[in-house]
């Protein structure tokens, strides 16, 4: 299928794949902490978020959104919002990548005077990736990095809270990592 570079928001169409098993998730995490100690936490400040400055990717409504499904999942894992003296301190990118694609033609060859030689398409799309830090409150160190990556497609943008709740279910799942 070939994705067409079309102008479209792509933060919802990054979210909009939230369900969809196309949604690679990986973590890092530093190895010398147990992050099983951590029970409580706070938001960034919103001024302290990388690339505020782009409102189709960072805005007041997509950034309730992530921020109620990151608080929904740590409440599950009893993790508790406080803003005095937090152990983590949470905050997330939203990065977009344009990307390019070459494979053989379906149609076989390109035939010219001299030789055959195979045809190649190019595909272009864009791929976007939701990033949730995890940061030690007292000295603001990364200990925990939980990302998801999704090709975009401008085909449905129809974002709901339902699709990244599941984006962000999916990157916390297995945050705190079991150490066997």
């Amino acid at each position: 299928m070939k994705i067409n570079n079309a102008n479209f928001l792509p933060i919802l169409v990054l979210l909009t794949f939230g369900c969809s098993e196309r949604l690679r998730v990986r973590s890092d995490y530093d190895k010398d902490i147990n992050l099983n100690l951590y029970k409580t936490y706070s938001w960034l400040p919103v001024k302290e978020i990388e690339s505020k400055n782009n409102p189709l990717m960072y805005n007041e409504l997509t950034d309730k959104r992530i921020k109620r499904a990151v608080d929904a999942q740590f409440k599950s894992k009893t993790i508790q919002y406080t803003t005095d003296s937090p152990d983590l301190r949470v905050h997330y990118h939203i990065v977009i990548d344009s990307k390019s694609m070459v494979r053989p033609s379906m149609y076989g060859y390109n035939y010219s005077q001299y030789w055959i030689r195979n045809q190649m398409d190019v595909y272009q799309y864009r791929e976007g990736t939701l990033i949730i830090d995890l940061m030690d409150a007292n000295n603001n160190n990364l200990i925990w990095r939980g990302w998801g990556t999704a090709i975009l497609d401008n085909g449905d943008i129809d974002l709901t809270e339902e699709k990244i709740n599941h984006a962000v279910y999916k990157i916390l799942k297995e945050f705190p990592p079991n150490k066997n």
